[in-house]
């Protein structure tokens, strides 16, 4: 698992009073390019490499555009494509199934990976105006549970693995996500 650890990181982004890249045109042409597609709006460089290159994003859970609410439990985004790849590796090898055994037989592990669904959730959902919030809650509750109920990446089970590149992602995004942690180890 030195896979991840072989690709130096750059400074880290995070919210409520860390250090933020800012973000320019440059970067949103590079994260359409990582992406393969446009970047939502108001997303924003969470970590750069050595070389400035985003290697992960943060994008707003819920964009609106009028009547449309866009809803999008994936929060932080692993674009850089050496990280990418160095964890389809760890994929490919089986590390899921791995991380679900260590979920059954270590309930120590099985308590912070909860505790980390749930605290994206409440992440997510703090990035979501109040306004907006209240508008959801009550005018389209299946759209307000996938933000408030679901955990890393709208996994619905607090227990769920779903993909080595989201963990990763947002435990370089939140910092408490135990299966991210361990795929950097």
């Amino acid at each position: 698992m030195s896979l991840i650890k072989s690709i130096p990181s750059g400074m880290l982004f995070l919210w409520e009073g860390k250090v933020a890249p800012i973000s320019t045109t440059k970067d949103m042409r590079i994260i359409a390019r990582q992406l393969g597609r446009r970047p939502r709006p108001g997303t924003d460089v969470c970590r750069r490499c050595r070389y400035g290159f985003p290697q992960v994003v943060i994008s707003p859970p819920v964009v609106r555009d009028g009547c449309r609410w866009d809803i999008f439990p994936t929060v932080y985004w692993l674009t850089c494509p050496h990280l990418i790849a160095a964890i389809g590796r760890l994929e490919a090898q089986g590390w899921i199934g791995r991380y679900e055994k260590r979920l059954a037989e270590e309930p120590h592990f099985a308590e912070a990976l909860a505790a980390s669904h749930a605290a994206a959730a409440a992440d997510r959902l703090r990035r979501v105006p109040a306004e907006w919030r209240d508008a959801l809650e009550r005018d389209y509750p299946r759209l307000w549970q996938s933000l408030a109920e679901t955990g890393v990446a709208g996994i619905r089970s607090r227990s769920g693995v779903k993909c080595l590149h989201a963990h990763y992602a947002d435990y370089v995004g939140r910092g408490d996500n135990p299966i991210g942690r361990a795929v950097e180890a």
